[in-house]
């Protein structure tokens, strides 16, 4: 009788173990999860608004689906000497009327100002062609975009950047879209 005892207590204490452990894997997967989200959506929620020069063009891409690429005023930069491919930099801003302008470059993270951080792709001579990390925006399918001038963007104390909206003369655009539905 007391083997039948000890043997439902086991088992309870093994099922109560197993619990724990699949709650602790399902804790550990949700916040390595909400850890993403919180560093994707950190420039959103803290950083500082500013608005750049834009040349975009429209491609379609069947797996990623419909997107502008957005080239800025600030792709093409002058860099000091020794500056390669594939490192940081800090591209120090300064604003004029309502747009923000390239004003130079820091291979250190600036303590004051505006500035964006971005990865030098390639160097020619002294000019080098930067990505920020917002060179593309997505949009819904049979969305018809106008073709925007500016992009305002939200950049953290750290000069990560998030794109907010595309801008037409400072403006936000109207996204019109095609109503494929079947008319009966």
């Amino acid at each position: 009788m007391e083997t039948k005892i000890n043997s439902k207590s086991e088992r309870r204490s093994s099922n109560r173990i197993e619990y724990i452990r699949l709650f602790a894997a399902i804790a550990v997967v949700v916040v390595i999860a909400l850890g993403f989200i919180l560093y994707l959506a950190w420039p959103l929620l803290t950083g500082e608004t500013i608005i750049l020069e834009t040349r975009p063009v429209d491609p379609f891409d069947i797996f990623r689906g419909q997107y502008m690429e957005i080239a800025y005023s600030i792709s093409s930069v002058q860099v000091p000497i020794g500056v390669d491919s594939g490192e940081t930099i800090y591209v120090l801003l300064e604003k004029d009327d309502s747009v923000w302008n390239f004003k130079s470059v820091s291979l250190v993270k600036p303590s004051s100002g505006d500035f964006i951080k971005g990865e030098v792709k390639r160097v020619y001579e002294q000019t080098a062609q930067v990505e920020y990390g917002v060179e593309q925006y997505f949009f819904e399918r049979n969305a018809k975009v106008p073709r925007f001038n500016q992009v305002k963007l939200k950049v953290s104390s750290s000069g990560q950047a998030r794109i907010v909206e595309p801008l037409i003369d400072g403006k936000s655009i109207e996204i019109q879209y095609d109503d494929l539905s079947l008319a009966s």
